[in-house]
């Protein structure tokens, strides 16, 4: 198989961005693509919630300071003022776990505040 060129990357990045916003449907823009992976994917339908929230997507170098002293998340966002930072994770384990309807399911990790942490899966990419 020859390896796509750049042009067929960003090509498909617009493309599945395309099929995502007409559809609202991650699994259908995660079928559709063929050079992109999963997390390209959702960071493309993460942005596209965002923007349907009002936010505009801010490039790092665009970014205040204080954000780019923590690192380079996968997406920033500001809308009046706020700033978003969204870190994209996909995870075939975390997938599996959240298919357990009886259960609640909490993800432990390491940040200083937990009740600053949203979590967005499908469900809540899709509603816009």
């Amino acid at each position: 198989m020859k390896l796509p060129s750049v042009w067929d990357v960003l090509g498909e990045e617009e493309r599945v961005r395309e099929i995502f916003k007409r559809s609202k449907d991650v699994e259908k823009a995660l079928r559709s693509a063929k050079f992109l992976n999963p997390h390209e994917v959702l960071r493309i339908c993460a942005e596209e919630k965002l923007k349907s929230l009002g936010y505009r997507i801010v490039k790092r170098d665009e970014a205040p300071d204080w954000i780019k002293k923590v690192g380079s998340p996968d997406i920033i966002a500001e809308k009046d003022g706020e700033f978003v930072i969204a870190e994209v994770k996909y995870s075939g384990q975390l997938e599996r776990y959240s298919k357990a309807k009886n259960a609640r399911f909490i993800i432990v990790t390491n940040v200083e505040e937990g009740n600053k942490v949203e979590i967005w899966g499908i469900k809540e990419l899709e509603e816009m």
